[in-house]
């Protein structure tokens, strides 16, 4: 059995996640805008602190990240990464899961960006997530705490 944990990202995780995050979302940047490495490389460290990180892991191995960010008037996901050997089992959904709770623990709602070329636009529509904008590239998405969590079969993610 996989056991699962989540801790707080910390500033010597950043090299490691800002692999993950290129690993997983090169592709899709580069089909929008195309790839700059410095730029990347500088956005993610200087906007992203390691505090907004929960890191998900499996058997005591990193697997995944979720980012999340206090804005004036909601909870912002900045991004979920989750590891290729690690995708579709749920790992995503559990930290998405966590910023639920969040979110309706502090009366907030819970919005995101995601790109138009990404698959994951079904993911965040599976977990309760609306289209609330859109522009050429993205879709701005939102999760109210009167929309049911998803119960994910066999997964706590406390």
């Amino acid at each position: 059995m996989n056991e699962r944990s989540f801790r707080r990202a910390t500033r010597t995780d950043m090299d490691w996640l800002y692999e993950m995050f290129r690993t997983t979302m090169r592709q899709y940047i580069e089909a929008t805008w195309g790839w700059d490495e410095l730029f990347q490389h500088h956005g993610f460290h200087d906007n992203l602190p390691p505090s907004s990180f929960t890191v998900a892991m499996v058997n005591n191995v990193d697997a995944g990240a979720c980012s999340v960010l206090q804005k004036r008037d909601c909870l912002w996901v900045e991004m979920v990464i989750v590891a290729p050997p690690y995708q579709r089992q749920g790992l995503g959904a559990a930290l998405i899961q966590l910023a639920q709770q969040r979110a309706r623990a502090s009366e907030q709602p819970l919005r995101l960006s995601v790109l138009k070329v990404n698959p994951a636009r079904q993911f965040y529509d599976r977990l309760g997530f609306r289209a609330t904008e859109e522009d050429r590239w993205s879709l701005k998405m939102e999760w109210s705490g009167d929309a049911p969590l998803q119960a994910q079969p066999g997964l706590n993610p406390n």
